[in-house]
């Protein structure tokens, strides 16, 4: 398995993913194909041996006060960049535990480094804080979200700084 570069023929496969791991939290896969239209290098997929989607990174410069509201396609980057946001990251069951979500952390704060930008955010769901902050991840202020932001009540905003 590898990460590579996602195209416009992967969307299909990363919404599937998306519906087997984000069940309380789906998003349209225009979510996905409008991320990959405004940056398309902080879009990746993890690659099986037959070539298929077992697992996406969806991430993309942007402003820490203006985060991405769930399942609403971006109409354009927010400018001027603050930070980079890790919007999206999901592994399918078959790769879990093989330092596969470490590496798409990796590459998401290379992209960020590479824009001169100190700092990656992203907003944790579901039970999902324990292991962004085994990635170096805090608390972003109180963490507290817009509820209009459609996360639920256990979102929480955090950071990693470098």
């Amino acid at each position: 398995m590898r990460w590579r570069e996602m195209r416009e023929d992967d969307v299909a496969g990363v919404a599937t993913v998306a519906d087997a791991v984000h069940l309380d939290y789906p998003e349209n896969p225009e979510i996905f194909a409008a991320c990959l239209r405004h940056y398309p290098s902080g879009c990746r997929v993890l690659e099986d041996d037959d070539g298929q989607v077992a697992g996406y990174l969806v991430s993309h410069p942007g402003r820490q006060d203006h985060p991405p509201v769930l399942d609403t396609p971006m109409e354009a980057l927010a400018e001027p960049f603050d930070c980079y946001f890790l919007h999206d990251l999901a592994l399918g069951a078959a790769t879990r535990g093989r330092g596969f979500a470490g590496e798409a952390v990796g590459i998401a704060v290379g992209e960020a480094k590479a824009l001169g930008l100190d700092r990656v955010v992203l907003i944790a769901v579901g039970d999902a804080h324990s292991f962004w902050k085994r990635q170096g991840f805090e608390l972003l202020g109180d963490g507290l979200l817009d509820p209009a932001k459609g996360y639920g009540p256990e979102a929480r905003m955090l950071v990693r700084r470098f």
